[in-house]
C-alpha cells in the first residue's frame, strides 16, 4: 500500500485566475496557454511553500513569465546543495518508478571511457535483476558492452543502453592488457517489469558461522513480503552474522529503511520502539509541525514478523549508495555496530517528496496531472543528531569494488568486499585493501555521475491547488 499523506497547506495560496476573460480583459489565451501557466503556478506554489531551501528562493521569480515549468524550477532549485529536486511532465512513469516498475532491459550498468580513444565508452554490467531481458539473454555481473547498434559507445549514445526500445549490444572481455572485442553480440528488447530489489539472498557458512549475505538494489514497499521470506529463512538456519550488501543501491520509499532495519537489528531497540530517524523541514513547516504537536519521528517497528537481534551489521557501500541506504546506516548507527566496507557513501541526507496537483476533490487534477515535482522537503537526523554528511559516510575499511570487471558474481566470498567482510567476522586482523590498479587506458567513472536519476529517499504527498 503506498504511504499517502495529506498535509495542510501553511501560507494561504492565491487562487488561480485562469477563467476566460472578456474582450474588455485584454488579449485571449488558448487553452494551452491557460494550462501552461496552471502547471507553473503548480510548482511554484508548492517549491516556494515546502522547498527545504525556500529561503534560498529569489523573490524575482515570476512563474508568469518563464518558459515552462521546468525552466521555472531552474530558476527556483538552490544549486548549491540540491542535485536531486527535479520536475517531470510523466508523473505515471515517476510513480510507477516509485514502485520499482520501469520499461527496462533489467541490468545495472557502471560506465568507462578508454583513455587512450577519445569520447569512447564501455559499459559493465554490474548486477541483473531476476527474470528481466537481460537474465534471460545470458548477461550477467562482469560483462562488458562495447559497442551499441555496431557503433561504438560514445557521449552520444550510451543512455540509449537504457532508454532504447530495443538494443544491440557487442560484447568485450577484460584482459590484463586492457580490453578486447569478444566477437559476440546480444539483442533484446525492454520490457515494463517490476525490478525485484532482493537480487541475491544467501547464507555463507565460513569459520564455523552462518552468515546472511543479501544485495538489496532498491528501497519499494513491494519488497517487504519478500524481505521476510528471506529473513525468516536467514533466522531458520541460525544465521548469527548479517552481510547488507547495498553498494549500488540508489534508494527510494522513505518507509522502508525503518521496516529492513527492523528485520535484524537490536531487540531491544526494535521492540522498544525506538527513533530512527527525524524529519527536519525548513523553518516554516518546523514551526507550523510544533505547533500540531506532529510527531517527525520515524521508528523501528516492533510489529515486523521477524527479528534476528544482532549487535552489528556489515553493509558493502560505493559512491552508488544514496539516499535510503544512507538512512539506513545511519538510522541504524546509534544502537549497533555498523560495520562499513567499500568506499564513502554518495552523500544524500534528504528526503523529497513526490508532488502531483490534485483538483477540489482530492482527485488528480486531470488537467495537468502529467506533472510531477520530486521535491526535496527535509533533511534526516539520526537519534545521535548524524545528519549533513555532504561527502558521503566514510568506510570503515577501503576496498575496491575490484571484483566488478573479473566477473565475480555477488555473495560470492571471493568477491573483495565480501571476503573483506568475512575476515573480520573470522577474527583476522584486515588491512585496507590495496587499490586494483587497471590497465592505463582505461578508467572507471563514478556510478552516481551517469547512471540515469532513478531510487532516492521519497513519500508521495499529493498536494491541492486551491
Amino acid at each position: 500500500m503506498k504511504n499517502v499523506k495529506y498535509i495542510s497547506l501553511v501560507a494561504v495560496l492565491v487562487s488561480l485566475l485562469l477563467s476566460g476573460c472578456s474582450k474588455d480583459d485584454g488579449p485571449q489565451i488558448t487553452q494551452e496557454e491557460k494550462l501552461a501557466l496552471k502547471a507553473k503556478k503548480f510548482v511554484y506554489d508548492y517549491t516556494n511553500e515546502a522547498y527545504l531551501w525556500r529561503d534560498h528562493i529569489s523573490s524575482s521569480v515570476d512563474y508568469r513569465t518563464a518558459a515552462g515549468p521546468v525552466e521555472l524550477f531552474d530558476q527556483m532549485k538552490y544549486k548549491e546543495l540540491d542535485k536531486w529536486s527535479y520536475v517531470s511532465d510523466n508523473s505515471e512513469a515517476e510513480m510507477e518508478n516509485f514502485q520499482g516498475v520501469s520499461t527496462t532491459y533489467g541490468y545495472f550498468l557502471a560506465l568507462g571511457r578508454f583513455t587512450n580513444m577519445p569520447d569512447t565508452y564501455f559499459a559493465v554490467v554490474a548486477f541483473v535483476y531476476p527474470n528481466s531481458p537481460a537474465q534471460k539473454a545470458g548477461i550477467k555481473r562482469g560483462d562488458i558492452i562495447l559497442t551499441l547498434e555496431g557503433e561504438k559507445l560514445n557521449s552520444n549514445n550510451y543512455s540509449q543502453l537504457y532508454y532504447a526500445p530495443s538494443v544491440n549490444i557487442g560484447l568485450g572481455e577484460y584482459t590484463q592488457e586492457g580490453i578486447r572485442d569478444a566477437g559476440r553480440s546480444i539483442s533484446m528488447t525492454a520490457v515494463k517489469m517490476y525490478e525485484d530489489p532482493v537480487v541475491e539472498a544467501k547464507v555463507i557458512e565460513s569459520g564455523g558461522k552462518k552468515i546472511g549475505y543479501l544485495f538489496y538494489a532498491g528501497f519499494y514497499e513491494e519488497s517487504h513480503s519478500k524481505l521476510v521470506e528471506v529473513f525468516s529463512r536467514f533466522k531458520q538456519e541460525g544465521v548469527s552474522e548479517l552481510i547488507l550488501d547495498l553498494r549500488y543501491n540508489p534508494g527510494g520509499n522513505a518507509n522502508t529503511p525503518p521496516y529492513l532495519a527492523s528485520l535484524f537489528a537490536p531487540e531491544s531497540a526494535v521492540k522498544g520502539r525506538k527513533v530512527f530517524l527525524t524529519q527536519t523541514w525548513s523553518s516554516l513547516y518546523m514551526d507550523y509541525f510544533e505547533q500540531k504537536g506532529s510527531d517527525m519521528n520515524s521508528y523501528f517497528i516492533p510489529g515486523v514478523p521477524v527479528n534476528l537481534n544482532l549487535n552489528r551489521v556489515f553493509v558493502l557501500a560505493t559512491g552508488a549508495t544514496a539516499s535510503a541506504s544512507e538512512a539506513t546506516i545511519s538510522g541504524l548507527m546509534p544502537y549497533m555496530d555498523v560495520v562499513k566496507i567499500g568506499a564513502s557513501t554518495y552523500g544524500k541526507y534528504c528526503g523529497a517528496a513526490l508532488l502531483y496537483p490534485m483538483d477540489g476533490n482530492g482527485n488528480k487534477d486531470k488537467e495537468i496531472g502529467n506533472w510531477l515535482l520530486s521535491l526535496v522537503v527535509y533533511k534526516f537526523v539520526n537519534a545521535n543528531g548524524y545528519t549533513e554528511f555532504r561527502d558521503g559516510i566514510s568506510a570503515d575499511y577501503l576496498v575496491e569494488d575490484s571484483g566488478l570487471l573479473k566477473g565475480i558474481q555477488l555473495g560470492d566470498a571471493a568477491d573483495p568486499m565480501v571476503s573483506e567482510a568475512l575476515a573480520i567476522i573470522g577474527g583476522a586482523k584486515v588491512k585496507a585493501a590495496s587499490q586494483t590498479s587497471l590497465p592505463q587506458s582505461l578508467q572507471m567513472l563514478p556510478h552516481l555521475s551517469v547512471l540515469p536519476e532513478k531510487g532516492g529517499y521519497k513519500s508521495i504527498l499529493p498536494y491541492a491547488i486551491p
